[in-house]
């Protein structure tokens, strides 16, 4: 047996040979990879839901008439949301101004707590003295002087700046 713990002139051809030979393979799996498409079998692109006047005041009727199942701070459970998105899906009515996608229970959980912060924004507004709402033009704002109070409101409460003419 040979104590001699170098390898021959031979063996390391062998070895850089072989170490060159893995590099090479692994190169070309690489570059196979690279040109596969890629594959998301279970990510499909979901339409966006647009929602019209008709379909968001078709969900909050709905869902003050069942307020009655909602839980704490007006939330509803999941089941609800998907019989609201039920509702307004087999609407007779809301057939001719739907919007987008079919409504879901996901679309309908997504829509709901942007509708109570607004309803929340609006209440904020009427609750100051001074000011001036109604549900048709909103806030109302005419001439310039109130158009500037207006833009000082609404840099630190934009949920409000729809709301300048219209209710």
């Amino acid at each position: 047996m040979d104590n001699n713990p170098h390898l021959t002139l031979a063996q390391q051809g062998k070895l850089f040979a072989g170490a060159v030979v893995i590099t090479a393979i692994c190169a070309q799996y690489t570059t196979l990879l690279m040109a596969q498409p890629e594959v998301h079998s279970n990510q499909t692109k979901v339409p966006h839901v647009q929602w019209s006047d008709n379909e968001i005041t078709t969900l909050v009727d709905y869902l003050h008439q069942h307020r009655s199942i909602a839980e704490g701070g007006g939330n509803f459970k999941i089941q609800a949301l998907a019989d609201a998105a039920n509702h307004i899906n087999n609407d007779e009515d809301l057939a001719t101004t739907c919007m987008g996608s079919p409504k879901t229970a996901k679309s309908v959980r997504n829509k709901w707590p942007s509708l109570k912060s607004i309803y929340y924004a609006i209440e904020k507004y009427c609750n100051q003295t001074g000011v001036h709402w109604d549900n048709q033009n909103g806030v109302g704002i005419t001439g310039s002087v109130a158009a500037d109070v207006w833009g000082t409101y609404i840099e630190k409460n934009p949920l409000m700046h729809q709301f300048r003419n219209k209710g």
